[in-house]
């Protein structure tokens, strides 16, 4: 599958109108079927319908009537509540969270189903016709189409229960804690995917990549293009790659913006090989914005524009910054329980390419380099960081992540100092800071977390 294809399936994934379109054709074939029932007769002895059998053609328009421009109303009312919600999601939460909600399957479902009924209720409406004399003097026979009428009527029925849940939805999804949720879960996802487990190979070429590049010729590809990398296509780079016995070294990760001058890549090659330009590009896709396939930093952001604005002066809401700050949490461990350090690129190495990866000092450094002038403003959210980021240092044990974390504790804790001056919250930080050294010193002994809820436990 090329990188354009991936990037289009995406789209379809992430677009409002793919799923109402989809529902809308299904509501059209359907009534196709109906109606060809109802022409054959097969239903005319069917005793269910004999309460429908009374009805003319001008009940039937009536009937037709009221359900389609019902539901058009409903519809009409429907998309302006999703507005609304986006709306107050990109004034209240950041504009990066469009997004998510244009993504909402439920809102998708919702809209589709009323105007799937408009649509069959339209159509059905126009094969309904009295009895008449046509120019010819030829009499033409009423025709009431009964099994489409009633299916109408069931949709009619399966639009108020989708209103229904429509209501009680919309009131979900514009909850904080459910839009954090959303992010987080996303965000584990895609480090599971981004940084899996090392598999054992037998086609590893080096474990140096300079040495493979030593006497080859040096060939750079600029990106021909403006905008954002938002998807790369590893195995076709890889394929490309081994078919013109070529080494490649990517200068870009999803989320990174290029213009058409930038080096994209370098392609080490012998003299007499031909570099296939064009067909490297190819694995590449750029657009206008940043999108969280294949880019979890972005997700990343996400939440940190959250904490941003829970703590600025005019919101002053700790506890929702502390439930982002929560999912930050449950990230690193994913990350260190993978046991994959990012600077280690072999995998890729045996693929005769070398990415630009997400190391966890760069993962980290976007998580609390760049919020920590808002952490450091409120105390419990301070106190909550440094429990954190002392659980995660303890369970990554002796190393460079490690080191990595207690780098963004001291920070932390000096920001905090710096920020609420000589206080009795700055002597309680100094003295959790200093508790903090002592437990990654010593290791987190398994259900601390649990014994000393005043540390750990509790606090959001």
């Amino acid at each position: 599958m090329t990188a354009k294809l991936i990037k289009f399936v995406e789209d379809l994934r992430a677009s409002y109108w793919f799923v109402p379109m989809c529902m809308t054709i299904g509501a059209l074939l359907l009534a196709i079927g109906a109606r060809a029932l109802d022409a054959s007769a097969l239903t005319e002895n069917v005793p269910n319908l004999r309460w429908l059998q009374a009805l003319g053609a001008d009940d039937a328009r009536a009937i037709l009537n009221v359900v389609a421009s019902g539901v058009l109303g409903v519809a009409g009312v429907t998309f302006s509540i999703t507005i609304v919600a986006v709306s107050f999601a990109s004034s209240n939460f950041g504009p990066r969270l469009i997004g998510n909600f244009m993504r909402d399957r439920g809102s998708q479902y919702t809209l589709g189903t009323f105007i799937g009924t408009f649509v069959y209720s339209l159509f059905i409406l126009s094969n309904v016709h009295a009895s008449s004399t046509s120019t010819d003097g030829a009499e033409i026979a009423e025709f009431v189409p009964h099994l489409s009428i009633l299916l109408a009527l069931l949709l009619m029925l399966a639009s108020i229960a989708v209103l229904i849940f429509f209501i009680h939805h919309i009131a979900e999804t514009i909850n904080i804690e459910n839009i954090i949720a959303t992010i987080g879960l996303k965000l584990k996802q895609r480090i599971n995917d981004v940084y899996p487990s090392p598999e054992p190979s037998d086609d590893l070429l080096s474990a140096d990549f300079t040495h493979l590049i030593e006497g080859k010729e040096l060939h750079c590809i600029d990106a021909n293009c403006i905008g954002y990398v938002q998807a790369i296509n590893h195995e076709k780079l890889a394929e490309v790659a081994a078919s013109n016995d070529v080494l490649i070294s990517v200068h870009y990760r999803p989320g990174d913006f290029v213009s058409s001058h930038d080096c994209m890549m370098s392609v080490w090659r012998e003299h007499t090989q031909t570099v296939a330009a064009d067909e490297l590009r190819q694995c590449f896709v750029t657009g206008q914005q940043r999108t969280e396939h294949q880019n979890i930093l972005f997700l990343v952001e996400q939440l940190g524009e959250v904490v941003a604005r829970a703590l600025s002066p005019g919101v002053s809401d700790p506890f929702t910054a502390i439930s982002c700050l929560n999912w930050y949490r449950t990230a690193l461990f994913e990350y260190l329980a993978a046991q994959k350090d990012q600077t280690d690129d072999h995998q890729w190495h045996r693929r005769r390419i070398q990415l630009l990866p997400i190391s966890f000092q760069r993962l980290t450094s976007v998580m609390f380099e760049r919020t920590r002038q808002y952490i450091a403003s409120d105390t419990n959210v301070v106190l909550h960081t440094l429990a954190l980021l002392t659980e995660c240092a303890a369970y990554a044990g002796p190393g460079s992540h490690q080191q990595v974390l207690k780098t963004h504790l001291e920070n932390v804790q000096q920001a905090a100092i710096e920020t609420l001056g000589d206080s009795i919250e700055t002597r309680l930080v100094s003295r959790r800071f200093s508790e903090a050294k002592q437990i990654i010193s010593t290791g987190l002994p398994a259900g601390l977390d649990k014994q000393q809820c005043d540390w750990f436990g509790g606090s959001a």
